[in-house]
């Protein structure tokens, strides 16, 4: 909250060094440590940045009323219950998702599958960090991580806190700060650290029209916040997270907002599944195109080598298709002609890539429109029955059974809600 106005361009917050924990600053305290311990094995330290402060948060939630830092771990959530990887990553450190209890199989069921996806891959890394922690403190002979839902909390706690320190730049020359006690901690920080953890930051809310620029300034050993735009006194103050879908901030950080403009839906999954069908046809000879499947193959070749590959979502309120998936669908349908040779029609698509072409085919638009508008009415179908399930979680878990965090729930709600909408608007593009 603004206790005074602030001007655009002006300093909002700035951080003093000795209250950022970055990786250089647990490097050094591990190593003073296993120098107590007879071990100094500076070479062995193969800790990534992130690695670094999730095993130095786990270190410090270990020893709670011995630290310095206990005002700031006692600020810090008692768990991430509405982040889809802190219910579904298990009691036991495995690399694949637990999807065995009703709660697990619930979220796991219900979430999109690109969000699913994503905490897939989130919980191989979370695996992995552990993995590679382990192995490293046990080379300085210092006590690894063995509970593994605390390892889960503390990874969230960086995964969701921490901050980039963005460009090191020199603002005000000032002094560095000085006459810091002589602990690791208040040691100056590496100009190779990029990210780190700083009480009271986490604080700040996201908000999608938020404008503000971030930086370390080595000058005044700082690091600083600046709003791009005025705030009135007694006004919130807010930060972004970044231009991201609802998919993503549930995934990353736990909530979704119910007037997001980076809302999407992604078609990725979908087509795939079509051009794995359309291989299969042409495998089995069901299909009329001349082309082989492994012409196919070829086409998505094309499309990569071309950064077209993927990432093939719809906005809601676009009065026509993206144009990476008609580049992709022009390609395809193209080749699937009869009598279409491949070489001709890669030659032909490249140029109405490059503009020198605009003429598509009456036939191959048509195939297009009939694609996109039956896949996103399969979608708004789908959809629509997981609202209803959806709906009686709620019903249920308001009676009071035994429930999962309703703010999940709701988010995963607002998730669908916002893809059926996109997904009916589509039908007619």
């Amino acid at each position: 909250m603004a206790t005074r106005n602030i001007e655009a361009d002006e300093e909002m917050i700035r951080v003093p060094e000795h209250m950022l924990m970055t990786a250089s600053k647990v490097r050094r305290e591990v190593l003073a440590r296993a120098s107590d311990n007879g071990l100094v094995q500076s070479s062995a330290w193969r800790l990534s940045e992130h690695q670094a402060l999730v095993y130095w948060t786990y270190d410090q939630r270990s020893k709670l009323g011995l630290s310095v830092w206990d005002t700031y771990v006692n600020t810090l959530p008692r768990d991430f219950s509405s982040v889809p990887l802190y219910v579904l990553s298990g009691t036991e450190p495995a690399s694949s998702l637990s999807v065995n209890t009703d709660a697990e199989k619930w979220v796991a069921e219900h979430l999109p599958h690109s969000v699913l996806l994503k905490v897939t891959e989130q919980q191989e890394r979370l695996f992995n960090d552990w993995t590679c922690t382990c192995e490293v403190l046990t080379k300085f002979n210092i006590e690894s991580p063995v509970d593994w839902r605390r390892y889960v909390w503390a990874w969230l706690v960086v995964n969701t806190r921490c901050i980039h320190l963005g460009r090191h730049t020199t603002g005000n020359q000032q002094s560095a700060i000085s006459s810091q006690p002589s602990s690791a901690v208040f040691q100056p920080i590496s100009d190779r650290d990029s990210m780190a953890l700083a009480p009271m930051l986490d604080l700040l809310n996201h908000n999608c029209q938020a404008r503000v620029s971030t930086y370390f300034d080595t000058g005044r050993r700082q690091f600083v916040i600046k709003t791009l735009r005025r705030y009135c006194k007694g006004e919130e103050a807010f930060i972004s997270y970044g231009p991201h879908d609802n998919g993503f901030m549930l995934a990353e950080y736990g909530f979704a907002l119910a007037e997001n403009p980076h809302c999407a839906l992604e078609l990725d999954c979908k087509v795939e599944m079509w051009i794995s069908t359309v291989k299969a046809n042409l495998n089995t000879r069901r299909a009329r195109a001349t082309i082989k499947s492994t012409d196919v193959d070829a086409l998505v070749d094309v499309l990569k080598q071309h950064g077209l590959w993927g990432d093939f979502t719809l906005f809601s309120g676009s009065a026509e298709l993206p144009y990476r998936l008609q580049a992709a669908m022009y390609l395809v349908f193209a080749a699937m002609k009869p009598g279409a040779g491949i070489k001709g029609v890669i030659s032909q698509w490249e140029r109405w890539q490059r503009g020198e072409n605009t003429s598509v085919s009456e036939e191959v638009d048509l195939a297009v429109k009939n694609w996109v508008s039956r896949t996103c009415s399969e979608v708004a179908e789908h959809s629509s029955k997981l609202l209803d399930n959806i709906q009686a979680k709620q019903n249920d878990d308001a009676r009071g059974s035994e429930c999962l965090d309703p703010f999940l729930v709701h988010c995963i709600r607002l998730i669908w809600t916002t893809i059926n909408k996109i997904a009916i608007e589509s039908t007619s593009l």
